[in-house]
């Protein structure tokens, strides 16, 4: 929730700031627009009013050569008025009106130099050093106005982003404490369930009753599951309401715990399941969270792999640590991953019809979806792919305690 409120309000202040950037650009054109009108205007009626030569506005400077010869120049005008080369273009039976921009002595000027009929050659400059100081003075405003629009817009931003996502943030809320709340009710009657179902298929064993054995077998497992979806949902529903416990857990040792315990299933259904450290010595590869989480994520990672590998098939956990992280991979020799739920791998309930008909993997429950919040509630990453060969690999990457990372792997 917090993410979605911080990227609402952060499209909320660049959607105004995008706004407020074209008005202020659009402003500023028609501002400099009007600004060159105006000077054009006023250096036509400079040269044409030759005979008011005294009385010029503000900015223009007019040079004026009579058909007798005799020159004017008006107050103030720059010593390097008039431009010669423009004045013979004029005179030479070339164009009656030569106009462009020239920059002399650090200052730029509109320069327009016109022969009249009479035979009269007038020459007129226009610096626009105030509408240039008036430009300057309304930039500065605009950038500053941009600024507090951004400020603002980013407050009023965050802030309807709150308001709009509020409702959403109590419905899940809610959602999360009935999840829990109905976890923690369910979580007793199973209990009292696999117990009594365990009672039954020991009885049943020791009157040697192959049938009733057989179901009674299944009930327990049956009672196991359904605890697992459990525990999952509990789990899930808790990730985000408590922060995981920063306690030092050692992966590699958790790792093994899980193949140990796991390794009667596995043998059952005739997967080879091999654990960390198995052949060589290693040591810890140490991450900071909640034992019980990250040993839940190795139990549905290696679940989920001796759970669609073919019977006969093999399932490797490995763990490997660095100065920076520390690796935690689960791959198998089963049929892969099927493409058509590969982008969907970690959604609760992810499944691909056509997958069944091709051994692939087709449904994945809730089991990869907690893995990936448990994993990223840690601060590390979760990836599936295919193997080089065949198979499934899933990479889980954790950052590794620090003072306890080494460079290790098995």
């Amino acid at each position: 929730m917090r993410s979605a409120t911080r990227r609402l309000a952060f499209l909320t202040a660049g959607a105004v700031t995008l706004v407020l950037v074209v008005v202020g650009c659009l402003v500023l054109a028609t501002v400099l627009r009007e600004q060159r009108g105006e000077g054009d205007r006023l250096l036509a009626r400079a040269v044409q009013d030759v005979d008011d030569i005294g009385d010029q506005p503000a900015g223009v400077a007019v040079w004026q050569r009579r058909p007798d010869g005799t020159e004017r120049r008006s107050a103030g005008a720059p010593s390097w008025l008039p431009l010669r080369r423009d004045v013979a273009a004029v005179t030479a039976g070339g164009p009656a009106r030569v106009e462009h921009d020239v920059r002399r002595a650090g200052t730029s000027y509109r320069l327009r130099t016109e022969r009249r009929s009479d035979g009269t050659v007038a020459q007129a400059a226009w610096s626009g050093e105030a509408q240039t100081r008036e430009t300057g003075r309304l930039v500065t405003a605009v950038v500053l106005a941009e600024l507090v629009g951004l400020a603002l817009s980013a407050g009023i931003g965050l802030l309807l982003a709150r308001r709009a996502i509020a409702p959403l943030a109590l419905s899940m809320a809610r959602q999360r404490r009935f999840v829990a709340d109905a976890s923690h009710e369910l979580r007793t009657p199973l209990t009292l369930l696999t117990t009594r179902a365990q009672l039954l298929e020991r009885a049943l064993r020791r009157l040697e009753a192959p049938g009733p054995h057989a179901q009674s077998e299944a009930l327990v497992g049956d009672a196991r599951r359904l605890g697992d979806v459990v525990s999952d949902l509990l789990l899930s529903a808790t990730l985000t309401e408590h922060p995981q416990r920063n306690e030092p857990v050692d992966l590699r040792l958790v790792a093994r715990q899980s193949v140990a315990d796991q390794a009667p299933h596995a043998a059952g259904r005739g997967v080879t399941l091999r654990g960390p450290g198995d052949d060589v010595a290693t040591g810890p590869a140490v991450v900071l969270g909640a034992a019980s989480a990250l040993r839940r994520v190795v139990d549905a990672l290696v679940d989920n792999a001796v759970g669609h590998v073919p019977d006969g098939g093999r399932v490797t956990v490995s763990v490997r640590s660095d100065a920076s992280s520390v690796l935690l991979l689960v791959t198998d020799d089963g049929p892969g991953i099927d493409p058509a739920v590969a982008p969907r791998l970690f959604e609760r309930f992810a499944h691909s019809p056509g997958a069944a008909g091709h051994g692939a993997r087709a449904g994945f429950g809730i089991g990869l979806a907690l893995v990936r919040e448990v994993v990223e509630a840690h601060g590390g990453t979760v990836t599936g792919r295919d193997g080089a060969e065949r198979g499934a690999v899933f990479e889980v990457r954790l950052p590794a305690s620090p003072g306890h990372a080494r460079p290790r792997a098995d």
